[in-house]
């Protein structure tokens, strides 16, 4: 029987990450693939065998894959940010296009794709919208990417033979090396450039989301789903949502955060990260000199529009995960535990105080 090697697209980021991670503590043969490389895990090792080219270029994905004959499974969670929503549908959906042409033109056998979406799919980055959300709820008008990239995979995998999975976590939470779009580390800034200034901790989100009831997942959740999908005869041509288990609020979540940094809570006072961490460069900088840090600088740490958006979510953010537990997957973490667990990886990882 040929050796089954998955390749992880997408590996520096929360989940890219975690899920290779997962696989390779699993004796899992995992290879990885993005712009950048090579890639480091979130135990500080480093994966052998990376793949590195930009997805957007199809001539040099084709040529970076074309002596691979051992890809047989595929973990896509690459994306790029772009200024608007419509912005993102062309490249997010070339990327996967290009990947899945070269693997095709390659001498390798794909025979599972395990497509990584998200709660966006549902409309919860406009505002309101049908809570529990449910995978069989009708699509909202675009432009919405996961829903292009969904079609693209659906349509090529009918004419190349192979089967699939989508995952919708939502929220990630987890450690990542280098990939500033990570919620639980630019909230960890925020509270160190804080403490370091002498001031309480202040949720910097707008009222609505301070009280509202939402959820997240651990990358590490995310990692143990892919597992799942990849081999659950249950999770073929199958759409999941994927969280934690739980829900929560800021309210009660944010006091917590406070005592893990040992500073005091304060209430909430809105404001935009985007303006007020602008001026903090430096200060990052005696902080990375004064706990000895990764030297890492505060655009690589931190993405605080990405940061600004999340917290500005004033509304019921709920999917329901009944259909993946019936499945088969009952992995679950309370979120409380994940955000404090995760600081203190980033703390022995040396990448926050």
């Amino acid at each position: 029987m040929t050796t089954r090697t998955t390749l992880v697209v997408g590996a520096h980021g929360v989940i890219g990450g975690a899920v290779a991670q997962r696989l390779r503590d699993h004796d899992r043969r995992v290879a990885t693939l993005a712009r950048r490389g090579p890639v480091t895990l979130p135990d500080g090792s480093v994966i052998d065998d990376h793949v590195r080219v930009d997805l957007l270029d199809p001539a040099a994905t084709t040529a970076a894959l074309a002596d691979r004959a051992d890809i047989t499974d595929v973990v896509f969670a690459a994306y790029v940010e772009r200024e608007t929503m419509a912005a993102t549908v062309g490249p997010n959906v070339a990327m996967l296009r290009n990947l899945l042409d070269a693997l095709h033109a390659s001498a390798s056998t794909v025979r599972h794709v395990v497509l990584i979406g998200g709660g966006k799919s549902y409309g919860e980055h406009l505002g309101h919208y049908k809570t529990p959300a449910k995978e069989s709820d009708p699509r909202f008008l675009g432009p919405i990417f996961y829903n292009d990239q969904e079609d693209l995979l659906w349509a090529d995998a009918g004419r190349a033979g192979y089967t699939w999975t989508v995952l919708r976590p939502d929220g990630v939470l987890g450690v990542s090396l280098g990939s500033p779009m990570n919620l639980v580390t630019g909230l960890a800034v925020f509270a160190a450039v804080s403490k370091h200034q002498g001031v309480p901790l202040r949720f910097p989100g707008t009222p609505q989301a301070w009280t509202a009831l939402h959820q997240a997942t651990d990358a590490r959740i995310v990692a143990g789903a892919v597992e799942w999908a990849l081999d659950s005869p249950a999770a073929r041509g199958e759409v999941f949502n994927v969280t934690n288990g739980d829900h929560f609020r800021w309210q009660h979540l944010w006091p917590d955060i406070a005592v893990s940094f040992g500073m005091p809570a304060a209430p909430p006072q809105p404001m935009s990260l985007a303006e007020q961490m602008a001026d903090k460069d430096s200060t990052w900088d005696e902080l990375v000199a004064e706990h000895d840090l990764r030297q890492l600088p505060l655009s690589a740490v931190a993405a605080w529009p990405f940061i600004d958006g999340w917290l500005a979510n004033g509304a019921d953010m709920v999917q329901s995960t009944i259909k993946i537990r019936r499945a088969g997957f009952i992995e679950c973490l309370d979120t409380h535990e994940s955000f404090l667990d995760n600081l203190d990886r980033m703390r022995a990882l040396r990448l926050i105080p």
